[in-house]
């Protein structure tokens, strides 16, 4: 398990999302439904794999606790509704995980 390569993953990743660009709630009507037409929404995509990606680290998830809890509520506070439902549990996950470790949540 690399831990530096899952860690600049998921940085990235959210930092893409993230990005002025792709925040498609900026745009126009007119643009918005262009780039919608043309390549959907890019965020939703990579949300998606975020947290799929999140739930295939297994064990090894608490290395990243509490490190990227700050990334994935940027992610989660993009104005993009299946992106929050596919984002918001993670965040119950990374609280469940910390609690096997520890059995309370001082932290």
């Amino acid at each position: 398990f690399n831990l530096q390569l899952w860690n600049n993953y998921f940085h990235l990743a959210v930092a893409f999302i993230t990005q002025d660009s792709l925040q498609l709630e900026n745009f126009s009507h007119a643009k918005y439904n262009k780039i919608q037409n043309k390549y959907g929404d890019m965020r939703r995509l990579i949300g998606f794999a975020i947290r799929d990606m999140w739930y295939k680290l297994g064990q090894n998830k608490i290395c990243f606790i509490p490190g990227m809890v700050g990334p994935i509520l940027e992610m989660t506070l993009i104005p993009e509704v299946e992106l929050r439902k596919a984002t918001i549990p993670i965040f119950f996950d990374m609280m469940l995980c910390e609690y096997q470790r520890t059995a309370e949540f001082k932290k």
